[in-house]
């Protein structure tokens, strides 16, 4: 009897620790300030030798103070900042992974605000990391890599970037001097920045020109000059970057949408079997391992170019149009190497 008795006031004891234990972990992670073990003490009832156990109890399994002076000699403890963040605000070992993988995808944006803002972001999770957490993600950003190949050096427009980011959340129109690759010169004119856009290890810009009355796609790398203005604009309520993006072939979707056709033969044959090259696409199966690739796009520039990588294997049936431009970029090819 005495020791089912003894047995019931350890579990009591246990039930009323754990107690405790939860509601400093609530009261340290909501607590800027923090408490002395006086304070601890009378208000949890117990003596400061249970107030010591039940800290120390807490480091063991992880957590940390950090102390600071009351001005009268007394220690008041707390959690630091990152780690009451961090007690907020968790994360699973997917997230951490998704989140340390996303850094070296971003490696071509080093010293911008796109790369240091998720640098900053994951310091601050990391400030609220015990030794144990440490050992077990400090490995992450080496072991989920990311090779990007040939890529440019993005500090260098490190200001640009910042400020049509911060263009595009303000929606503030822009002056761009902007050197297009088609003219000799480049041209000064105000620009609406809808968004940025990454895409095959390059840096745009889609939004209005007011040159063009039209809807442009700007590289960042070719913008000479740009200064925000204090005027503003309304981004369109039917414009979707996303659908807008999807009706070109690459980044650019400008021009008339069209109905596209080429064969392919060969090894490229195989290649095009392998993914997908535009949500529009359907295939066509075709005698002696040919296939046919068929899409609805806008810009038959980067169209053209592709077709080309896959010459000899790759012949376009249609647009007439699409055929004189692949035959005008394969001549002038042939000229530059005669």
């Amino acid at each position: 009897m005495a020791k089912r008795s003894r047995r019931r006031s350890r579990t009591r004891e246990r039930g009323r620790q754990l107690d405790r234990i939860l509601r400093l972990i609530r009261k340290f992670t909501y607590s800027r300030e923090g408490s002395t073990l006086a304070e601890l003490k009378e208000e949890f009832g117990v003596s400061r030798r249970t107030v010591y156990r039940d800290l120390g109890m807490l480091e063991r399994a992880g957590f940390h103070f950090e102390g600071g002076d009351t001005g009268d000699g007394r220690k008041r403890w707390r959690f630091p900042a990152g780690q009451r963040k961090n007690l907020e605000m968790t994360f699973t070992d997917p997230e951490l992974m998704s989140l340390y993988f996303c850094m070296n995808l971003l490696s071509p944006l080093r010293g911008t605000p796109l790369r240091e803002g998720l640098e900053t972001a994951l310091g601050k999770i990391e400030s609220g990391f015990g030794p144990r957490d440490r050992a077990k993600y400090g490995d992450l950003i080496f072991t989920h890599l990311a090779r990007l190949g040939p890529h440019k050096d993005y500090s260098r427009h490190a200001t640009t970037i910042s400020a049509i980011s911060r263009a595009c959340l303000e929606r503030t129109k822009v002056d761009v001097t902007y050197h297009s690759p088609a003219e000799r010169n480049p041209k000064s004119y105000r620009f609406h920045p809808y968004c940025l856009a990454w895409s095959a290890g390059e840096l745009y810009t889609i939004g209005y020109s007011e040159l063009r009355k039209d809807i442009r796609t700007l590289r960042i790398d070719r913008i000479d000059r740009l200064a925000l203005t204090g005027d503003s604009f309304e981004r369109p309520r039917d414009f979707d970057p996303e659908e807008y993006l999807l009706r070109g072939f690459g980044i650019y979707a400008e021009g008339e949408s069209e109905s596209v056709r080429i064969e392919f033969s060969g090894p490229a044959a195989r290649t095009i079997r392998e993914k997908e090259w535009h949500p529009t696409q359907r295939l066509e199966e075709r005698p002696g391992g040919k296939i046919i690739l068929k899409m609805q796009v806008q810009g038959l520039s980067e169209v053209a170019r592709w077709v080309l990588y896959h010459a000899p294997e790759a012949r376009v049936l249609e647009p007439e149009s699409l055929r004189k431009l692949v035959a005008e970029f394969a001549a002038s090819a042939v000229q530059s190497h005669s």
